[in-house]
């Protein structure tokens, strides 16, 4: 069924609906901040994994993006053509990779906790600092990330 479908107005009472826009919304934001860092949008998340925990392993940086494998492996190749990462053989497992930014790949990735706080601020600009902690609850909750 498509929105046009819906009966009038049900669309914004949505949550799937609600979510898919302000996702939509959120990623072209975030692509055009990052295009001023001139970073590519597929690296974004696995710099800021990196930079919470260097030296994981290419498995466990998919398993926290919920990436399929070749996705991650395609995905660090080009970040390691950029100079962003390095990789490096596991000394307890030789079947284990480990990723490990390099001096450019921190650099660029210390700039985007600042880069999300403003985009998020200006994504929730309307809302008074109650009500954002209350969202970031709820969607915590509706994820299942809470403790």
């Amino acid at each position: 069924m498509t929105s046009a479908n819906w009966p009038e107005g049900t669309h914004k009472e949505s949550f799937g609906f609600l979510s898919q826009v302000l996702a939509r919304r959120m990623d072209e934001a975030m692509k055009q901040r990052l295009a001023d860092l001139d970073l590519d949008f597929r690296f974004f998340m696995t710099l800021m994994q990196l930079l919470a925990q260097d030296g994981q392993s290419q498995r466990e940086l998919g398993a926290k993006l919920t990436l399929p494998e070749y996705q991650v492996s395609r995905n660090l190749d080009a970040m390691a053509r950029d100079g962003l990462i390095e990789r490096r053989a596991d000394p307890s497992s030789r079947r284990t990779t480990r990723v490990f930014l390099t001096d450019k790949g921190r650099a660029v990735a210390q700039k985007l906790p600042p880069l999300i706080h403003g985009l998020n601020d200006s994504f929730l600009n309307v809302l008074s600092g109650d009500e954002r902690a209350a969202l970031i609850n709820i969607l915590q909750r509706v994820l299942s990330l809470t403790d």
